[in-house]
């Protein structure tokens, strides 16, 4: 499935994006916690200087004993004096050792623990501002983005911008200091075995930064390899209904397949990559140290270079021999997540076109009339108008009804009311004033919505019914109840806890025609005086409808309501109703083709009238 969130995956601010990079984006997380990170530095620092002891302390000693096998080698026989000073040197040497080795396990602690808290730090502020950056954005943003991949965001890529940071400083900035910190001590031994110990690093360098271009290209491709792959399962596992019906677990299972082979060669190319990475990187370290001995035994040879100092250098050179390793392994898994960033910050960078700003006004609670005039709208500037020329007029509190086939805008011209969307062209108007010089937050402040699917939370039903204003009290979630006709189905509920009865996922504990009274009761408690209502009878049975199409009398009691319907019955009553051009009126789709009270329609014997028809057949 590639190319699913093609929409959404450059952003849509890409000045941001070329002023800053992923690289420099996620090192500005971190950057917050400085002070972590110094303090993490500074343990990393101990840690070496006691690394740096421990080099001097393994010169002190060969240089102690090389002296003694001198005097042995020379007289045939050790001074009882030299030797006692070099029994006590060993001695006092043990002591050492063993007073800095909990120095050096506390600071090893001290410095992974440090750097692990900044990397998890930096992740919980990541996470809650993508979470509060995507509840923000459009529901047009939202139409077009697949659930799995925004899950694929939030969980794998933002699992790998948490590698990042922690390499980031927890090796990448730590290690070069210590590298560099061994080589300063190797050229106090020797400035010509320092020296080129320097230059040896140059080609290993050149050599890993022409792998990081290789390994970031095919990542991202494995990255978007990863998303599809499970938007594929998300979508198997939402329609396991339809798949069990339609007998197609095979075919099914054959797609996953392909998606999920599609991903292995993608990311067996990223191992290809890092195991180069590895092969070269081990190969040049021992290049490195082959040609350091042999420029140490020309040094040697003519007595440029004493043998403790040959030792010392040795051992210094092991030490940054592992670093350069935990250096390199740490910049691949930098370069391999480099993608996940790229994604992250690709739905941060998306800007919502409704904003709060200081500039506009609260809207005010509609006491006359709210209008639409000659309303144009269409999703993109390159789609198809869904609405065409839209002129209605909704006197407060009085009751509109939207019909039509199927394609004709009317739950698109439902979402204009409250400025969910914005027009193209014409007007959205509030007593006269257009909505867009309000506030978006404070339009939709004043409505209500009931949907044809209702959504309720995976959580309590008193929960999900005081979500509609969280400062109800529990009499008042309650009569809300009541007045939505589902209290007393709620006392019988299951197990018998009432209003504390999980509702499980999406409300599936309940039946369907309890889950919209439910909905319902939420919107009363609300108390919003516009309200919109999306065929919020069209999935149910006769007689849930029947106990639906009552609480729904009651919500909509002394409001105005703006009601989309398929089953013409529950509008009958409505004071006009506007007939929709539907995907098969041609070139009436988006527009009204009809309008007036049911009466009215009926003796027109237009398209309505064909409905009704239609509907008293069926």
């Amino acid at each position: 499935m590639p190319g699913i969130m093609s929409e959404i995956v450059e952003p849509v601010a890409p000045s941001l994006a070329k002023q800053r990079g992923p690289f420099a984006r996620v090192f500005a997380l971190g950057w917050r916690y400085r002070k972590m990170f110094f303090l993490s530095l500074a343990m990393s620092a101990i840690s070496g200087i006691v690394f740096g002891y421990l080099l001097f302390v393994i010169d002190r000693m060969v240089r102690a004993w090389a002296s003694i096998q001198s005097a042995l080698d020379n007289h045939g026989e050790i001074s009882p004096a030299d030797l006692v000073t070099a029994q006590e040197l060993m001695g006092q040497t043990v002591w050492e050792l063993l007073a800095l080795a909990p120095i050096a396990a506390a600071m090893a602690y001290l410095a992974l623990y440090t750097g692990l808290r900044l990397a998890n730090a930096c992740i919980r502020d990541l996470r809650q501002a993508f979470v509060a950056h995507l509840v923000n954005l459009d529901l047009s943003f939202h139409s077009r983005a697949a659930k799995g991949d925004l899950m694929t965001r939030m969980m794998a890529d933002l699992d790998g911008v948490r590698d990042m940071v922690q390499r980031l400083y927890g090796r990448i900035l730590t290690k070069p200091p210590e590298i560099l910190a061994l080589i300063a001590y190797i050229t106090i031994l020797n400035w010509q075995l320092g020296i080129a110990a320097f230059v040896a690093l140059v080609p290993l360098t050149l050599i890993l930064w022409r792998v990081v271009g290789r390994m970031r290209r095919h990542s991202r491709t494995a990255r978007v390899a990863l998303a599809n792959n499970l938007i594929t399962f998300e979508q198997i596992t939402s329609g396991i209904r339809v798949i069990k019906a339609m007998g197609s677990s095979e075919r099914e299972d054959q797609r996953f397949a392909g998606s999920n082979q599609y991903l292995y060669e993608r990311q067996m190319r990223v191992v290809s990559t890092k195991a180069q990475s590895e092969a070269m990187t081990n190969g040049a370290i021992f290049l490195i140290l082959a040609a350091l001995l042999w420029l140490a035994g020309i040094l040697f040879a003519k007595g440029l270079a004493e043998p403790a100092s040959l030792i010392t250098v040795i051992a210094a050179l092991g030490k940054i021999t592992s670093d350069l390793r935990t250096l390199q392994k740490s910049v691949n898994d930098v370069v391999v997540h480099i993608p996940a960033a790229e994604r992250m910050f690709a739905i941060l960078d998306q800007q919502p076109t409704l904003q709060d700003r200081e500039d506009q006004r609260s809207c005010p609670v509609p006491q006359r009339l709210i209008s639409l005039e000659n309303v144009h709208f269409a999703y993109d500037v390159d789609h198809q108008e869904v609405l065409r020329g839209i002129d209605i007029e909704i006197p407060v509190g009085t009751t509109v009804a939207l019909v039509g086939a199927s394609g004709g805008g009317k739950s698109t011209l439902l979402d204009l009311v409250p400025r969910l969307h914005d027009v193209s062209q014409g007007r959205v108007c509030w007593d006269g004033v257009d909505v867009r010089q309000y506030r978006p937050s404070t339009v939709i402040g004043h409505c209500a919505i009931v949907q044809q699917d209702p959504f309720l939370f995976d959580d309590t039903v008193f929960n999900n019914i005081h979500y509609g204003r969280p400062t109800a009290s529990r009499e008042e979630v309650e009569a809300a109840a009541r007045r939505a006709h589902v209290h007393d189905d709620i006392l019988r509920l299951e197990g018998g806890l009432g209003y504390e009865t999980p509702v499980g996922d999406r409300g599936s504990r309940l039946s369907g025609g309890q889950r919209q009274r439910v909905s319902i009761a939420r919107a009363l408690l609300r108390d919003a005086p516009v309200l919109l209502l999306d065929e919020p009878t069209s999935a149910l049975d006769a007689t849930s409808e029947t106990h639906v199409q009552r609480a729904l009398e009651e919500l909509m009691r002394g409001r105005t309501t703006i009601i989309v319907a398929h089953r013409l019955a529950t509008i009958q009553h409505a004071d006009r109703i506007y007939v929709l051009g539907g995907k098969d009126d041609g070139d009436q789709q988006g527009m009204i083709i009809e309008s007036g009270s049911h009466h009215e329609l009926l003796l027109q014997g237009g398209v309505y009238s064909r409905l009704v028809a239609q509907q008293h057949l069926d």
